[in-house]
């Protein structure tokens, strides 16, 4: 619109400067041989080539500082143009809209795919624009912080402990509750803490209250949308949202780097360091059992998901389906987790290992090498020979004895046995 604009102001605003200078009959001509070479050259090609070569330059020095005001100059301009648009096309299309036209998910994901296969985008760009269409089908609960690792500050305590606290504790915005974790009252901001210890903004420590440094907290739903939350931020200017549950009780928190991160990827490079993950090899992994399965993947590249769980521990968790202990394992879907670290009520490390074809016949073998030795116990018991009925009157045979009967009677069985159990074994084997 602007572009457009600038073009017809600038032809009309030439037009009325030849009118003062030549005849009517040649301005039309003149016109078209002066002003074409200018708006092409000036108006065009040479504003966006120096954009191209120096973008930063360009961007920061000239349309950063000129754009916003030029804006809000045309805002209302702008806002006429786009009403008397939106009425000419609703008289000429009418309101009823063709579903038919309208690109769907489905159509769009794969049109980016081809644009990828074709170099019009990069991967990059697609993950992006996956993402951004994820946003609006991914509950907010799926990127919180779940509650059991939120620190909390008790309102009950004095300002400078509270300030003692918020030191340890190292994040930005802290929830304070009163009388119960569920009773949040509100945040304190690292930037209010900053100039209470500064004493700037007329506060004094020795004489600060918590209401006059504590911010009203918000409260949403854990069903609303990734890229409704960023609106919600956007629109209350507001970094940080409690998630209640339907009975009132605080499930989590969701800020605003939980939902750039979810479109754009982790940004501090935390997530991916060696002090939060050990790597065995490419086939198995020790990590924190609340590593969300989306980070898990873009680790691992293992494909596993859950409809309900949100991280690689509660999925680990359902699997052993109940809490487990230090060493405890568990192979579900060609996957082996073992429980690494218990703290509490929570797995709080899982090893995660890939089970190879390599592996496959091993647990075979070991599989067949049980059912063998289960069918050598059970073939010794059913061939063991009853002992003797002994005669009224006679002595019963020692111990000794007895034991050397049984003895040499079960390693006969066994012996008799042994064979037709590894014939069976190599059977299954070959099957």
């Amino acid at each position: 619109c602007g572009n457009e604009l600038v073009n017809i102001a600038s032809a009309v605003n030439m037009t009325g400067i030849l009118l003062m200078f030549i005849s009517e009959q040649e301005v039309t001509w003149i016109n078209i041989v002066v002003m074409v070479p200018l708006l092409l050259l000036i108006g065009e090609v040479t504003p966006k080539t120096i954009a191209v070569s120096f973008p930063v330059k360009f961007s920061t020095g000239l349309s950063a500082r000129i754009l916003p005001r030029w804006i809000v100059l045309i805002t209302p301009l702008r806002e006429v143009v786009r009403v008397v648009a939106d009425r000419v096309t609703t008289f000429v299309v009418g309101d009823a809209v063709n579903r038919e036209n309208i690109l769907h998910a489905d159509e769009l994901k794969t049109l980016l795919e081809e644009s990828e296969q074709t170099g019009v985008i990069d991967a990059t760009e697609r993950v992006l624009i996956d993402n951004v269409l994820e946003a609006s089908e991914t509950d907010i609960s799926r990127i919180m912080t779940p509650s059991p690792r939120i620190n909390f500050l008790d309102a009950s305590l004095p300002v400078p402990e509270l300030l003692d606290l918020f030191r340890q504790f190292r994040h930005p915005r802290i929830p304070v509750f009163q009388g119960h974790w569920d009773n949040v009252i509100g945040f304190l901001h690292s930037e209010d803490m900053l100039r209470l210890t500064r004493g700037r903004g007329g506060r004094d420590l020795a004489t600060a209250t918590l209401d006059s440094i504590i911010k009203p907290a918000h409260f949403v739903p854990p069903t609303k949308k990734v890229d409704e939350m960023f609106d919600y931020f956007q629109r209350n200017n507001t970094r940080v949202a409690i998630i209640l549950g339907e009975y009132g009780e605080v499930l989590g928190i969701v800020t605003m780097k939980d939902v750039v991160k979810f479109i754009f990827g982790e940004i501090s490079g935390r997530m991916v360091g060696q002090e939060y993950y050990n790597v065995h090899d490419e086939n198995s992994y020790i990590v924190p059992g609340e590593m969300r399965l989306t980070d898990f993947y873009n680790l691992t590249n293992f494909d596993i998901g859950d409809p309900v769980m949100t991280t690689i521990g509660g999925v680990a968790f359902r699997l052993f389906d109940s809490l487990p202990k230090v060493g405890d394992k568990v192979i579900h879907d060609g996957y082996e987790f073992i429980a690494q670290e218990v703290k509490g009520l929570r797995i709080s490390k899982i090893q995660v290992s890939k089970i190879t074809a390599s592996e496959h016949p091993k647990q075979e073998e070991q599989l067949l090498h049980g059912l063998a030795v289960t069918d050598l116990q059970e073939a010794s018991e059913d061939t063991l020979p009853e002992p003797p009925q002994q005669p009224e009157g006679m002595a019963q045979p020692g111990a000794e004895a007895e034991g050397t009967i049984e003895s040499a009677a079960l390693n006969g069985a066994v012996q008799a046995d042994e064979e037709s159990a590894q014939i069976r074994a190599q059977e299954r084997g070959a099957e």
